[in-house]
């Protein structure tokens, strides 16, 4: 009789032999996972990518209706998914999936030793060639768990695991990644960005003292309330919300960095208001009259200005 230690050993070079010749079968990160298939994002204007499978999570990303992403699991109700290079959840009510089919989904490369290309998606497929680590092919589908790909003149399947994807479907609302020579830049909305143009939402909604609503919001009530949508949870007071992320320089700031300013109505704190930074030296913010955008240099708050915190 075969001992355990043997049949293992025996079930590995198998799996090398039909797949991929490496020093290790399987890796634990998503991107090595065998692919389940891909969906298209439906009936959502932007569908938020987070961190884990919760609505109140922290979002990663948000794609529009149409874009393609890379199922690699179910998860619940949700999918764990590979959305221009960013692993993520996403709901499953907002998108459509399919296990078999054509779809352009960039530049793969190959992730082990060596990978054998077949002509049909299985194991049991004909074998047209094999290419070594770090080759790049072009993804023009999937069938069950297998890449079909091209390069040269070569076009056949590669088991989805085998490939890593290195750049986004150009199709997508942010296409990324190098082929051939050829860069694509990538065009992608930061959270911070998103963040900063939501909170811009909510001009002319009055300033309320104490408010941390729609209603009415005060300055940290309106900074924390439109951080909490994207599953941000800051202090509750402008000198407490110096205490959230990380200082940033003013030359260094980016769209959805906290900016906060001292002496506006006392002197016992360091920050005593703060607004989200939306670029071009603006920031927005609740203050007398409503939210509303103001100048960072404009002569009340650039002698208050006393600092920056970055939360994405």
């Amino acid at each position: 009789m075969l001992s355990l230690k043997r049949i293992l050993k025996t079930a590995a070079i198998t799996c090398f032999t039909l797949a991929c010749v490496s020093a290790v079968a399987f890796a634990a990160e998503p991107e090595t996972e065998i692919k389940t298939g891909i969906a298209t994002v439906v009936d959502a204007s932007s569908l938020r990518l987070r961190e884990s499978p919760d609505t109140n999570s922290a979002i990663l990303a948000s794609a529009p209706s149409g874009d393609t992403v890379v199922v690699i699991k179910k998860v619940g109700d949700w999918y764990l998914v590979d959305y221009n290079l960013q692993i993520g959840y996403m709901h499953g009510d907002y998108l459509e999936f399919k296990s078999v089919e054509t779809v352009d989904l960039g530049v793969g490369r190959v992730n082990c030793a060596l990978v054998n290309v077949r002509a049909t998606p299985g194991t049991d497929g004909d074998l047209v060639t094999q290419l070594s680590e770090g080759y790049e092919v072009n993804i023009i589908g999937i069938n069950e768990g297998w890449y079909k790909v091209t390069f040269g003149d070569y076009i056949g399947y590669i088991r989805s695991d085998l490939l890593s994807l290195s750049s986004a479907p150009e199709e997508n609302s942010a296409g990324v990644g190098s082929y051939g020579g050829e860069v694509y830049q990538v065009v992608t909305v930061s959270v911070g960005q998103e963040i900063a143009t939501f909170a811009q939402n909510y001009i002319g909604v009055p300033y309320v003292w104490g408010g941390t609503t729609p209603n009415g919001f005060d300055c940290s009530g309106f900074v924390q309330y439109v951080y909490k949508q994207y599953g941000y949870s800051l202090y509750r007071t402008a000198n407490q919300q110096m205490g959230n992320g990380w200082s940033v320089g003013y030359s260094e700031l980016l769209p959805g960095d906290l900016v906060f300013f001292g002496n506006t109505y006392s002197s016992y704190e360091t920050a005593t208001h703060v607004g989200i930074y939306i670029g071009g030296g603006d920031f927005v913010h609740a203050a007398s009259g409503g939210v509303k955008i103001t100048a960072l240099d404009s002569d009340y708050y650039a002698v208050r200005y006393v600092g920056a915190r970055r939360i994405v």
